[in-house]
């Protein structure tokens, strides 16, 4: 059994990990993370920007530490460039890199995003970047600092990027569903295209796997859970109709609305959602499932998750004579 500091432990990702870490016999430490407002600048100029009043103290709860596992974080696609959001997701992990070694910590597991990829035709395990929007700019910049900190050797380092994160009381996830219920479905070819998602569930368990694994490498992408664009649609929208647009006008769409994307983080956001959804993203076989490691939750784990934030059925029209204007509109509740 090992010790297991948990930044974040009481957050989205954060809960899953520490469940599935106590699951698996280990003991877990709740800790919580710095906040830190630091320019991008400071960064490139000095990693230990604005964090060094904190440095001591984060090393004196690493006593006794096993291995650290880093789910805290500014989680919102849709942020602008801030020194917060820089500070939660650049500048606090490169502190927890240099408070673990100087703590003697052997392990840090950092939760990246696949966000940092942005737009490549297939997700791997590379320090390959295309990121679309601040928020994923920033990951990168976690990631970057931490690769520089890890090639010190003293603290073995992975980064974990998982794709979207679906759960129970997830807004992004009750968002989807409801989405699903109230617009047309629509996507290019016929759907069959592969759509990088997640189960929470899973993400917590592949980071207890990645934790307590000895050859984990720098970068470990989430496995391929198997989803298309249509089963997607089917498990949140079943029966629903699926319609198809021609990939080139959906492309060229894109394109004119990435320059507005690039100053305006909400549309770049919105449109890269969109973009997964019409247009998918092709995952490579990374390091968990070369060792073998299976997810917990399947396909009955989504329907689950799907039956839950449904809205009741509609009831049946009654019949209406030609002068009759009441709105037909369902609206499910929120």
């Amino acid at each position: 059994m090992s010790r297991v500091a948990v930044y974040g432990a009481t957050g989205f990702i954060g809960t899953a990990c520490a469940h599935a870490l106590r699951h698996a016999g280990h003991d877990v430490v709740a800790r919580t993370a710095r906040r830190l407002w630091v320019a991008p600048e400071d960064l490139a100029g000095s990693p230990a920007a604005g964090h060094r009043p904190f440095l001591d103290e984060v090393r004196a709860e690493l006593d006794g530490v096993d291995a650290v596992v880093n789910a805290a974080g500014l989680a919102t696609s849709a942020a602008s460039r801030t020194p917060a959001l820089v500070g939660a997701n650049a500048a606090w992990p490169r502190l927890l890199a240099d408070a673990c070694e100087r703590a003697r910590v052997p392990r840090l597991v950092h939760v990246s995003t696949a966000a940092v990829q942005g737009r490549a035709p297939r997700l791997d395990e590379s320090l390959d970047y295309a990121p679309v929007t601040p928020y994923a700019r920033a990951k990168v910049l976690g990631e970057q600092l931490l690769r520089d900190a890890a090639a010190r050797g003293t603290v073995a380092t992975t980064v974990y990027r998982p794709p979207s994160v679906h759960g129970p009381g997830r807004r992004m996830t009750s968002d989807f569903a409801a989405f699903c219920r109230r617009f047309p479905l629509v996507t290019c070819a016929d759907g069959s295209q592969p759509v990088p998602v997640a189960l929470v569930g899973n993400v917590g368990a592949a980071l207890a796997e990645i934790v307590t694994a000895d050859d984990a490498p720098l970068v470990v992408s989430h496995p391929y859970e198997g989803h298309t664009v249509r089963t997607l649609y089917e498990t949140f929208a079943p029966g629903r109709p699926l319609r198809c647009l021609p990939a080139a006008a959906v492309g060229a769409l894109l394109r004119a609305a990435e320059p507005t994307g690039s100053w305006l983080p909400p549309l770049g956001a919105l449109c890269r959602r969109a973009e997964l959804m019409l247009l998918g993203q092709a995952q490579a076989p990374g390091w968990l499932a070369a060792r073998g490691f299976r997810l917990p939750l399947g396909q009955a784990a989504w329907d689950e998750l799907a039956t839950g934030l449904r809205g009741p059925v509609p009831r049946p029209r009654a019949a209406r004579g030609p002068c009759d204007t009441r709105d037909d509109t369902y609206r499910s509740p929120r």
